[in-house]
């Protein structure tokens, strides 16, 4: 924050004047992959969340001050979105309050060099961001800030990642470069529009499944990587037979990962299920009749050594 020095000042200003923009947010909870992770974090965000609301109602006022940018007439908050969305819920609440939240005010930036701001400023505060979140975030700001020919050697350094990950950033960068065809955020008049252009692009040129999209609408690095190597995801430019036969192995190879990971009694009980009613001409016996052919009596067995405290999760590598 020093560069921003000359140009800041405190204040106290009225939450419902300040702008929260989502794309702004550091937080995307559903890039971690480990469920249980996912779950412990989503659940002390709310706690945090509640725990500011509480002592908004109990007269405690909110200690820490915010960061905001102004943008031509908005101001952005680019540091407090929990405790500007606690004051806001208690408006709800409260509509005739006179609350106000001290903050840090930026004058004379541009929405880029926010949305920058805003990635670099939410990696640690509250309940920390994830490293799957970080390294999503700093990309996301490198994408709005038109950032794309970084060297690997540069990415390393700026987002302080390994070697691997950096080369995967770099496609992804290229990727987006590429698409967006010389436009910038300054060219549209919301983020939403550019984000549109950039995923139309990426789209007309690559396979791009809908989970490669973070809650944000920017691509995921290790997707978008895989899809401009060829890796997972194949380019546009085959024929009908080609497609089809594409289409048929990925599922192929889906199925015998889930035979790998799943015990066939438990793969079996899940498929019978699944097409039921579906309309695809499978038919799958029960699982009591099959475990009884099968020479079994038990119907719920679970691996001796099991805790129950541990449940393998099958996760992609989503960043």
């Amino acid at each position: 924050m020093k560069q921003y020095i000359e140009d800041s000042y405190f204040s106290y200003l009225d939450p419902r004047a300040l702008t929260l923009d989502p794309a702004m947010q550091a937080r995307d909870t559903t890039l971690i992959r480990d469920k249980r992770l996912r779950a412990a974090q989503e659940i002390k965000q709310a706690a945090q969340d509640e725990a500011i609301l509480e002592g908004l109602r109990n007269g405690v006022g909110i200690k820490q001050p915010i960061t905001v940018f102004e943008v031509d007439d908005k101001k952005y908050v680019v540091d407090g979105f929990h405790r500007t969305g606690a004051c806001l819920a208690y408006f709800k609440e409260e509509p005739e309050s006179d609350l106000m939240i001290r903050s840090r005010i930026i004058r004379n930036r541009t929405y880029q060099e926010a949305f920058e701001a805003a990635q670099q400023m939410n990696q640690d505060h509250g309940v920390g961001v994830t490293p799957e979140e970080q390294g999503q975030s700093k990309f996301r700001a490198l994408v709005v800030a038109n950032r794309f020919e970084l060297s690997v050697s540069e990415i390393v350094k700026e987002l302080g990642c390994s070697r691997g990950q950096a080369n995967h950033v770099s496609r992804a960068l290229k990727a987006c470069n590429k698409a967006i065809k010389g436009k910038v955020v300054a060219d549209f008049s919301k983020l939403t529009d550019f984000i549109e252009h950039l995923q139309f692009g990426l789209e007309s040129n690559y396979y791009l499944p809908r989970s490669i999209w973070d809650t944000h609408g920017f691509p995921k690095v290790r997707r978008l990587s895989d899809a401009v190597t060829g890796k997972d995801f194949t380019p546009r430019d085959m024929d009908n037979e080609e497609w089809q036969k594409h289409q048929i192995n990925s599922v192929e190879e889906r199925i015998n990962r889930l035979l790998k990971d799943y015990d066939e009694d438990f793969f079996r009980e899940g498929l019978r299920k699944a097409v039921i009613g579906s309309g695809l001409g499978i038919s799958v016996s029960k699982r009591s009749k099959w475990l009884e052919q099968a020479g079994s009596v038990e119907a719920d067995e679970v691996p001796e050594d099991w805790d129950r405290t541990k449940v393998d999760i099958i996760e992609d590598d989503e960043f």
